[in-house]
């Protein structure tokens, strides 16, 4: 347990349908069993920690569960894994988990952002955006892997030039490289707008 623990985002699963609750309990057993009983579920894992240095706006109340909601979709294609292994794809590559919170078409976005997680760890936020102020731009990509949102979450931010294209073939890539991992799998996941 990290010491500035107070609450968790934990997933539940009834009948094979899912939800996210924020949940104020400092260990990971308790939060989990709170959102079972609340959401009456088959299944529940504390899945991202929320910390003391968070937002007050979204601390949570200590002992209840409030459900995360967000608009989703089921993904085609996605590859189910268990939670806690790393996910290996064709050849033994270690894949991510990423989610996208717009439409990302072929063409490319101005900006971009989601979440993403490594080996089943806690969700992560990452926000990706042309740089183009004032009629200047950059030459290169500038990449924060340590970049902290207004909540406290952490995740990755980076700007681009101006003429890059993110879609989400170059955002896999990127952020493949700046994490080291041989490529993501998308899936549906929490939505970074209410994680950051």
């Amino acid at each position: 347990m990290i010491k500035d623990t107070i609450g968790w985002l934990v997933r539940t699963e009834t009948n094979g349908h899912h939800r996210y609750w924020k949940v104020g309990a400092v260990e990971a057993a308790q939060a989990a069993a709170i959102a079972a009983e609340t959401a009456n579920a088959d299944m529940a894992q504390a899945v991202t920690r929320l910390l003391s240095h968070y937002s007050p706006r979204y601390t949570p109340t200590q002992g209840a569960a409030i459900e995360v909601t967000w608009e989703n979709s089921p993904v085609t294609l996605a590859v189910k894994a268990s939670e806690s292994e790393p996910r290996i794809g064709a050849g033994g590559k270690v894949l991510g988990e990423i989610t996208f919170d717009i439409i990302v078409p072929e063409d490319g976005v101005t900006h971009v952002e989601g979440c993403y997680r490594l080996n089943g760890g806690n969700w992560l936020v990452y926000y990706l955006t042309n740089y183009h102020r004032h009629g200047s731009s950059i030459d290169t990509p500038i990449i924060n892997r340590k970049a902290v949102f207004s909540s406290g979450i952490a995740g990755v931010s980076g700007f681009f030039p101006a003429d890059w294209l993110l879609n989400k073939k170059t955002i896999g890539e990127i952020l493949a490289e700046a994490f080291g991992v041989d490529g993501w799998v998308e899936v549906t996941g929490p939505d970074s707008l209410a994680l950051k």
